[in-house]
């Protein structure tokens, strides 16, 4: 398996614990376990200006979260076959993200590989750090030579790794941008959320957003676990031990 050493953006292939096999070309990379704000403390940002979303739900909040391990990257075709034998894409596309997931398949994939799907805090916490960066990349405006969203060609998702300049300090590729990725509906206290509540959750923007999607502590709510699109993919995560001998 991979190397350890003391510091965040480590890197190391997790063995699976389940029948599913863990592609060695998508390392799973450390990030150091901390207590930081989400959400955004900027006014305009929450309310969204000349957008008919409102972003109230990103007033911010304290968060800790234990040290885990994550993907450098979404999911791609030629893994999520390894699981799923009866997966079809477009010829040439084996190392492009695999779309069209719902969150329960999504979900079990990860679980096949002793995994699961980032919470909300894991993935905001991954994405921008504890300097809390606006983008996953830091605080300059999106590009298209660092992120692939609404305003690059093609449209499409295209391959992982693509948009390096991207990348955050640890290593993680894709966090905005690309494919728009599930995550757990774990961000309240979960002693207050229904247990029967189908609502699941979006992370990071696609190749169709705008930037204002693209920030960190953008969230998209309310969607049934059933929801799939040609834009949503997702990647795994792993605790701390999970990916030890």
């Amino acid at each position: 398996m991979g190397f350890f050493t003391d510091g965040p953006g480590d890197v190391a292939t997790p063995p699976p614990s389940g029948p599913g096999v863990v592609d060695p070309l998508n390392r799973a990379i450390l990030i150091e376990g901390g207590t930081f704000i989400s959400g955004s403390d900027d006014w305009d940002t929450i309310v969204a200006p000349g957008s008919p979303y409102s972003k109230r739900d990103e007033y911010p909040r304290p968060r800790t979260v234990p040290s885990f391990w994550m993907q450098e990257h979404e999911v791609t075709n030629e893994e999520y076959r390894r699981f799923d034998a009866g997966h079809a894409f477009p010829g040439g596309e084996e190392r492009h993200p695999v779309v069209n997931v719902t969150w329960r398949e999504a979900m079990a994939y990860a679980v096949s590989v002793g995994g699961s799907l980032p919470t909300e805090a894991q993935w905001e916490f991954a994405a921008r750090g504890p300097e809390r960066r606006k983008y996953p990349w830091g605080n300059s405006e999106p590009a298209c030579d660092r992120v692939h969203y609404g305003s690059c060609d093609p449209r499409g998702p295209i391959e992982v790794l693509a948009r390096r300049e991207g990348a955050t300090p640890e290593g993680i590729y894709d966090l905005a941008g690309n494919v728009a990725e599930w995550v757990t509906p774990i961000w309240f206290d979960p002693g207050r959320t229904p247990v029967n509540d189908d609502s699941r959750r979006l992370r990071g923007g696609s190749f169709l957003s705008p930037p204002f999607a693209l920030r960190a502590a953008d969230r998209v709510r309310y969607l049934r676990s059933g929801f799939q699109a040609e834009d949503v993919g997702f990647r795994v995560v792993w605790p701390l031990e999970g990916a030890r001998d």
